[in-house]
């Protein structure tokens, strides 16, 4: 033997004695509360750690007044027994399965009062006595440890229907007799609703009929209202239930071994879930029980709704593509605006077809709309500034005469003096949020009889918007996109305009301003203004409804100046008709209003 293998061997050894000695140290964590949750001082409790098909999850011992919980099975495989707290209650939450097995064997110890009963009826008493004293003791358990409800229901997954035994009726009505017990009287009992257990009722219903289900019922509500210790009553209810599924008092069915006094084995036949036309009760007992162990382990944290999980990575992954395609539409704007505000000769292809056929001063109206455009845009922008009321120990500021009275309680006392009497005001300035235009104007043939009020449109924004130190860009589109304002840059004269182009190349152009002024950033107050008649190519028409739907959603506001009744706006653009240029200040003004308002 070589020393990498000794080595190696050394480590198992340490491995094994470490995982050892966690399991013997959760033991004793579980013992340490096992009393309390009986509400005894004599119970104990051992731990077993057997991993085969068969291992029952824990059991009772009535004789020898001990609990059994098999760690194997109350314990996913990855979980370290040293990962287990049950002395806290968020080490409980963690944990909920074994803290409601544990719980439920409690209750076993807390109200399971059995003398001499192996002698006391026959085997198919018995068995039919143990599986209705499991809903009779949770239901005691959750009257004096309401709390304990969802730590029961962690455990339901381990609740075990007895396996099919010989393929006779009366094995079968036995077999859903059961399942009523197990599942249907926990409902009886506050651990399970109804509707967690309907699957299970309408399996069982099929084999029992509605009457005999209605009769089983009555019989387990009966034992959920006898008392600890009431041994005869207990089996007087079992030879009913066994005289009721149509089974002899001395036949041998599987049954439960939870308070037996020893495991049930699986015996042959035992079925698996799974075969839905083979075992259709197994399958609605296995279905149950497992959502509503992973329901309440949900509900305490333990585990992750998958359901929430599968939302939560959707989400993610539409915002990671709603990141990647604004990202994209942001790099294409930034290249839309360097080709279109591009000095000449570099942009050639806005200078192709330029609209723009001379200049000429503004006239007295527009400088006069230029000024009422800047003033409304003034008392928009204006910010009161913000007041805060801030406790002092001394003034300046207005006395609270509770502060005073307790601060010199305090002093009189000797403790220290936490009372802050004086009220002061303090004023701090507000931000004043920036502002930027951007004008889009239609330059096709439609358009000729607009050409005036367009001309006005561009140089009133411009220099109505120096007056608060915004930005405004304007671009003409046709069948190429021309730059007529640029940002920052208001003209000294009004730029004419032709109107003979025979296409729209709006996206190219809204994209543009888009690009130079940062329209589709969340930073201050951003206004998109559309002049058009709306008459568009359809593909033209659709890649513009994207794009306004785009800067709408990004808080930009946008306005379509209506020159012609007929415009067809853009879904999300506001309409706003004018008639002349003295008209655009009170069109634009309470929209930048509301704009600046809300930025």
């Amino acid at each position: 033997m070589n020393s990498t293998t000794t080595a190696d061997d050394s480590r198992d050894e340490l491995a094994d004695a470490d995982l050892a000695e966690a399991r013997d140290a959760l033991g004793r964590r579980l013992a340490t509360i096992i009393n309390s949750l009986a509400d005894r001082t004599d119970v104990l409790l051992d731990m077993v750690w057997d991993r085969s098909d068969s291992a029952d999850a824990a059991w009772f011992d009535s004789e020898l007044i001990a609990v059994t919980v098999n760690g194997a099975v109350a314990l996913d495989q990855d979980t370290h027994p040293d990962d287990v707290d049950p002395l806290t209650v968020s080490g409980r939450l963690r944990h909920p399965v074994i803290i409601g097995m544990s719980a439920h064997e409690a209750a076993h110890a807390r109200s399971t009062r059995w003398n001499a009963w192996r002698s006391a009826a026959g085997p198919a008493v018995i068995k039919a006595a143990v599986l209705l004293e499991e809903p009779r003791i949770e239901a005691r358990h959750l009257q004096e440890r309401p709390g304990d409800r969802v730590f029961l229901r962690a455990c339901a997954r381990n609740i075990v229907l007895p396996p099919q035994s010989a393929p006779s009726a009366v094995a079968q009505r036995w077999r859903a007799a059961a399942a009523a017990a197990l599942v249907l009287g926990r409902v009886d009992a506050g651990v399970l609703t109804p509707a967690d257990a309907e699957p299970v009722r309408v399996a069982v219903k099929a084999v029992l009929g509605a009457l005999d289900l209605a009769k089983a019922r009555k019989l387990w509500l009966e034992v959920l209202a006898l008392a600890d210790g009431d041994q005869d009553g207990l089996l007087d209810v079992a030879r009913r239930w066994v005289e009721l599924v149509g089974a002899q008092e001395d036949d041998d069915f599987p049954g439960v071994g939870c308070a037996a006094g020893t495991p049930e084995p699986a015996g042959e036949g035992a079925s698996a879930p799974g075969g839905a036309d083979a075992d259709p009760l197994g399958v609605a007992v296995s279905s149950v029980t497992a959502a509503v162990s992973i329901a309440a382990q949900i509900s305490t944290g333990a585990l992750i709704d998958p359901e929430e999980t599968r939302r939560n990575e959707e989400e993610a992954a539409l915002r990671n593509s709603r990141a990647r395609a604004e990202e994209s539409a942001r790099s294409a704007a930034e290249a839309s605006a360097r080709r279109v505000f591009a000095p000449a000769p570099s942009s050639a292809r806005a200078r192709a077809r330029n609209p723009v056929s001379g200049h000429r001063h503004p006239t007295p109206q527009e400088r006069v709309a230029a000024r009422r455009l800047g003033a409304a845009l003034l008392k928009a922008q204006f910010r009161d500034p913000t007041r805060t009321r801030v406790p002092s120990f001394a003034p300046p500021g207005r006395l609270s005469g509770r502060d005073a009275m307790l601060g010199a309680a305090q002093r009189s006392m000797g403790l220290p003096v936490t009372a802050r009497p004086f009220r002061a005001t303090v004023r701090q300035h507000s931000e004043e949020p920036p502002v930027a235009v951007g004008v889009a104007v239609d330059v096709s043939g439609s358009m000729k009889a607009y050409t005036s009020v367009l001309a006005s449109t561009a140089w009133t924004f411009a220099h109505g918007t120096q007056e608060i130190s915004g930005t405004a860009a304007t671009v003409a589109f046709g069948s190429a996109v021309t730059p007529v304002v640029s940002p920052g840059r208001p003209p000294t004269q009004v730029s004419t305009f032709t109107a003979d182009d025979a296409s729209h190349r709006f996206t190219e152009a809204v994209n543009a301003l888009d690009g130079a002024l940062g329209l589709a950033r969340p930073v201050g107050a951003r206004v998109l203004v559309i002049v058009s008649d709306g008459h568009w190519e359809p593909a033209e028409r659709r890649g513009g409804e994207r794009l306004v739907k785009r800067l709408v959603t990004a808080g930009v506001h946008v306005l379509w100046f209506c020159l012609d009744p007929r415009s067809e706006v853009l879904p999300g653009a506001q309409r706003l008709s004018i008639r002349s240029v003295a008209d655009i200040p009170t069109a634009l003004s309470g929209a930048l209003i509301t704009a600046l308002r809300h930025s």
